[in-house]
């Protein structure tokens, strides 16, 4: 660990101080880097653990929203609930009093925005329906106010205020009509085939698919089903296929919007009930599927940048002050090699989303960081210091072997399409006239090189002996003269050979000898390397070489090495 007895006894003052910072900041951007990379996948936990982090980087960073089509689904669940409570006189005529409120504002701010008469006419007409006191004669002077103002705003661009305008005003009627008697189960009806149609969607679109969230699709599926199937029996369900067939307007229902039909018509269960079901067991899956906007170049939206510009600004100023600083001192031979050392900050220093897994490289900065600076002296060879080493090293080999294992790939392919002896024999035949020097230079020396005349001339007694030993004998020489002649006879035609080969390799003639030879060859080995046989042969032994190569390359070494002995 960190001794800061040592830091203090040898005074390591600014350049320590400047690598803590260092240090401290690449470890701050890399847990950046990590959770945008890991964002979607731990979304649902954020969700239902720390959902302030979703207000947070859901829209503003990646452009995710609620997906409508889900949405819309529990707010039509919403509904029901707050039709429930308005079943309440209080409740009905506070929340009918904080809508009219909330309609005034809002008409407030478009009347700086919009100018025109009818406009300014109808907002007066609504400030005095606003004092007027029967609730009755109220409501009968406001609703045509409202209904007057979207017709108005129905021809023009949309916006925020608009919106709000229009969501408002159904919810003042949808108040009002529920203030009438026997009104709301005809709300309440509205509302269940307003859920039927889109339950319908839902199946039929899958809306969880764009965000790769089926799988929560198909839960939701399976809770209602298996719901549905403890209280189904055959007449209930042909009862409601038979209902939702006159509102879908669908020969064959699914099975799910079938299921869901029911649950929310169960007479057997109080609404509360439905509800208390609905958020336990199926609302987080409906909550949690989202749309994610497309930007203007095609591509999702990822504002990840925003957040990493002071980082990349922060390391863009230290790689430029330390470059200076390397010129200065000239550290390297020529000025513009420093990024070519400095490789892995270039990489993290690429401004650009699609790139941000490389900055994980910065991991070898803090390695170097901690190796080549007083951190060493610091670390010693403790745990962290054998750790960073140990992950340094299974970097590195993977690094080498995904490119070596790359090359090698190639290379098999090339083999593999019949090329490689032909340009194994074209590179010969381009180098005609240097095999040809090479030759016949190593003619003459081998012909004189005295140890090599020596290991001939044994190798030639020894066949001459066994030659002699088993020739027919002569019957006029004795058995020893015999062998003798025939060891004196193959030393002779070995030395008269050697000279031969000598004076050839000096005279023009025997030199142009050699060369048509060697043209020969050469000629010949062309026409083999075309033969059908001979191509698919070695193509077969070639690849088979590479891939025990590349078999070799991709054993991780790393797993069979300690922390402890890097």
């Amino acid at each position: 660990m960190i001794s800061w007895e040592f830091i203090k006894k040898h005074k390591l003052g600014l350049p320590l101080l400047w690598d803590l910072i260092m240090v401290l900041v690449v470890l701050g951007n890399l847990g950046l880097i990590l959770f945008d990379l890991t964002y979607l996948w731990f979304r649902p936990f954020y969700f239902r653990n720390f959902p302030v982090v979703l207000s947070i980087y859901d829209k503003p960073i990646l452009g995710i929203e609620p997906h409508r089509v889900t949405e819309a689904y529990t707010g039509y669940v919403d509904d029901l609930v707050y039709l429930t409570k308005l079943r309440d006189s209080e409740f009905r005529e506070n929340q009918r009093k904080q809508t009219r409120e909330e309609i005034h504002t809002v008409l407030q701010k478009l009347k700086g925005s919009v100018s025109s008469e009818k406009f300014d006419v109808l907002y007066s007409n609504y400030e005095a329906g606003l004092l007027i006191e029967d609730v009755e004669i109220r409501r009968t002077k406001l609703e045509p106010i409202l209904i007057q103002f979207i017709d108005f705003f129905s021809v023009l661009e949309e916006t925020d205020d608009i919106n709000s305008l229009i969501s408002l005003s159904e919810k003042y009627f949808f108040i009002n009509r529920l203030s009438q008697a026997g009104k709301e189960g005809q709300e309440l009806e509205k509302i269940l085939v307003s859920m039927d149609k889109k339950m319908l969607e839902i199946v039929e679109t899958n809306p969880f698919a764009t965000s790769g969230q089926t799988e929560n699709f198909i839960s939701i599926q399976d809770t209602i089903k298996a719901e549905y199937q403890t209280h189904k029996t055959k007449a209930r369900d042909i009862k409601i296929r038979q209902d939702l067939d006159l509102v879908l307007n669908r020969d064959r229902i699914p099975s799910t919007v079938v299921a869901f039909a029911w649950f929310w018509r169960d007479s057997d269960r109080a609404l509360e009930d439905k509800v208390a079901f609905f958020n336990n067991h199926l609302r987080v899956y409906f909550e949690l599927n989202y749309y994610r906007a497309i930007g203007s170049d095609g591509n999702l939206v990822n504002h990840y940048l925003l957040l990493d510009a002071p980082f990349l600004a922060f390391f863009l100023f230290e790689f430029g002050i330390s470059w200076l600083l390397a010129i200065r001192k000239k550290t390297y031979i020529a000025w513009f090699l420093y990024p070519v050392y400095h490789w892995y900050d270039v990489l993290g220093l690429i401004p650009l989303v699609e790139f941000r897994f490389f900055r994980l490289v910065r991991v070898y900065k803090i390695y170097l960081m901690l190796q080549t600076n007083q951190f060493t002296r610091i670390l010693g060879n403790d745990l962290i210091s054998k750790t960073l080493r140990y992950y340094s090293n299974i970097i590195k080999e993977e690094i080498s072997d995904l490119v070596t294992i790359q090359i090698l790939t190639e290379t098999q392919n090339e083999v593999k399409s019949g090329n490689s002896l032909d340009q194994f024999v074209n590179a010969i035949d381009q180098n005609r006239e240097e095999l040809k020097k090479v030759v016949l230079n190593n003619i003459a020396k081998s012909a004189q090189n005295e140890n090599l005349r020596d290991l001939i001339q044994n190798l030639v007694v020894e066949v001459s002996d066994n030659v002699s030993n088993h020739l027919k004998p002569i019957s006029f020489l004795p058995k020893e003269m015999q062998a003798n002649v025939a060891k004196q006879l193959s030393l002779s035609i070995y030395q008269a050979v050697s000279k031969a080969t000598v004076a050839m390799a000096q005279d023009p003639t025997g030199r142009k000898s050699v060369e048509n030879l060697i043209d020969y060859l050469i000629d010949e080995m062309i026409l083999f390397a075309q033969d059908p046989d001979m191509i698919k042969l070695n193509t077969n032994i070639t690849v088979a070489l590479i891939e025990n190569m590349k078999k070799s390359i991709g054993e991780k070494k790393w797993l069979k090495a300690e922390i402890g002995s890097s």
